[in-house]
């Protein structure tokens, strides 16, 4: 059983939406990590002819190409010596905006806009609102509102999120993201970068086969452009992905599929383009702990049945 841990943000500013891990726990995720476990690089591992027979092993992974990754992970991780992979969304490295979940989040926390029309059949009634007088009332409705948007249609998600970003226009997006020069130093370094898309998009709500192969293959095309090679690994946005997405994965040339699962990979029952990830947040370290040693999904488990 293999341990592949999953980060997003590493920050010691507090986001009361979605909270970076703090900088003194990350360091204390690596830290044990680091001496509990044999701590490789994915795509080594994913190439070993002995992988079903490892044992004691684990992976540090980030998705989305965050610019705290380089300033305040990346010296922790080389303080204890572990390298890592780094899945990235194209179009935020070349923008320099943000995944739109955070685009959505920064959005109505900040605007002063508070009328907004998101009458979609596709969103369940009580989210057709059209004022969101104070900020409160918009951090109360944001909760609901971007569980429900993961639910429906790459295309209805598609027309609600252009509808906001054309209504909430007072606010402009924070800059983020990491550059290719960023990623190229990461991959000097001895650290992988792989494939997030080109937009982040929910690949598993897709239908149209096209945009699903541009956004595949576009991504690890810009990826090969800046770094000389052609991605090995797509992990897939928010975790969603189904048959499709994963034949034309493997069409388009990667080796690796990354889904999230909260579980340990068994290289022996576990598709090699369905590898689960355990998500580490920032949470007390008793929880993030439990986390780690994978007895948080059990527990649930138990307590469900």
């Amino acid at each position: 059983m293999i341990r592949n841990f999953l980060f997003h943000r590493v920050h010691p500013q507090r986001d009361r939406l979605w909270d970076p891990m703090d900088v003194a726990l990350f360091d204390k995720c690596i830290s044990y990590i680091s001496r509990h476990y044999q701590v490789m690089l994915l795509e080594d591992m994913m190439s070993m002819p002995n992988l079903k027979t490892l044992k004691n092993v684990a992976t540090i992974l980030f998705d989305d190409g965050y610019k705290d990754n380089l300033l305040y992970a990346i010296p922790i991780l080389a303080k204890y010596k572990v390298r890592a992979s780094f899945y990235v969304v194209t179009d935020c490295i070349e923008k320099n905006i943000p995944t739109w979940t955070h685009v959505l989040e920064h959005l109505f926390q900040y605007t002063e806009i508070s009328d907004i029309d998101l009458d979609f059949d596709s969103l369940p009634a009580e989210l057709r609102v059209t004022s969101l007088a104070t900020q409160e009332i918009r951090m109360e409705y944001l909760k609901r509102f971007t569980p429900a948007l993961k639910l429906i249609s790459h295309d209805d998600r598609n027309k609600i999120i252009n509808r906001v970003t054309e209504t909430l226009t007072d606010v402009g997006l924070p800059r983020l993201m990491m550059n290719w020069q960023d990623l190229v130093e990461l991959h000097k370094a001895g650290h992988y970068i792989g494939s997030h898309t080109v937009t982040h998009c929910m690949l598993g709500t897709m239908t149209d086969e096209n945009e699903i192969k541009k956004e595949l293959l576009l991504s690890g095309q810009m990826i090969e452009k800046h770094l000389g090679y052609f991605p090995k690994t797509i992990s897939y946005p928010v975790g969603s992905y189904n048959e499709t997405t994963i034949r034309l994965s493997k069409e388009i040339g990667y080796s690796v599929g990354l889904a999230v699962k909260q579980k340990l990979y068994n290289p022996a029952n576990d598709s090699i383009f369905e590898i689960p990830r355990v998500e580490l947040y920032n949470e007390n370290w008793l929880k993030t702990k439990l986390r780690i040693l994978n007895y948080i999904e059990p527990i649930k488990t138990i307590i469900r049945y």
